[in-house]
């Protein structure tokens, strides 16, 4: 793999080994894929020895194992930080989407592929993170929806849950669609409109609206 592009973004003289390794890992994995990108590859955008690199990870699965880990620690803390700060169950599901889309428009399509084909370990931590946290924080927000007046009184509270968490399925492994001719941002943008307008009452469309700027007649 040629790597043309410098991830050195931090300040590395004041980052321990071990932090620099996955940050840099969680990059090129991000921009490549993570088949793509080799132990060699790592070390030499690091500027160490790989046998720096096997004393904290004795493998290339063992680093993909513990990214996971992080990264899903890290997107717990922020969907409760996003849940506390939202003003209503739209806003904080169109605040979960804008992270989401901040956090798409940077990684390779192939890194969630790759993920699920070649790391069953790290793929299994992110399936019990859609469950433990992804899925019951969705099925709170319709439920709270539903009291406001937001949300349609019929709707199957977990059916809608479900039905959330196997568009961002669909979109990050493939299932059913391709997206090659649309962006990752812009697919995810329309699978939200159409899971939130379709479980909204009027009033909820309203305020749907009314987040985006939209001037729309009775």
């Amino acid at each position: 793999m040629q790597n043309k592009n410098s991830f050195r973004s931090f300040d590395s003289e004041k980052m321990e080994p071990q932090e620099k390794i996955l940050k840099t890992s969680l990059e090129l994995f991000f921009k490549y894929g993570i088949k793509r990108v080799t132990m060699d590859d790592i070390a030499k955008e690091l500027g160490m020895s790989k046998k720096t690199i096997y004393h904290y990870y004795k493998e290339k699965d063992d680093l993909v194992d513990q990214l996971c880990q992080i990264e899903m620690v890290k997107h717990e803390s922020q969907f409760n930080e996003i849940a506390n700060l939202a003003k209503d169950p739209i806003h904080e599901i169109m605040l979960i989407s804008l992270r989401m889309s901040d956090m798409m428009q940077n990684i390779n399509p192939v890194f969630f592929l790759d993920l699920q084909k070649f790391h069953p370990n790290a793929f299994t931590q992110f399936q019990k993170f859609k469950e433990d946290c992804a899925f019951k924080d969705i099925l709170r927000n319709v439920r709270e929806g539903k009291k406001s007046g937001i949300y349609r009184a019929d709707i199957n509270e977990e059916f809608a849950a479900r039905h959330r968490l196997a568009q961002i399925d669909m979109l990050m492994f493939g299932n059913y669609f391709s997206f090659e001719k649309i962006s990752f941002t812009k697919s995810h943008e329309l699978l939200l409109d159409i899971f939130v307008y379709g479980i909204c009452t009027v009033k909820g469309h309203k305020l749907i609206n009314n987040y985006k700027k939209i001037k729309e007649e009775e």
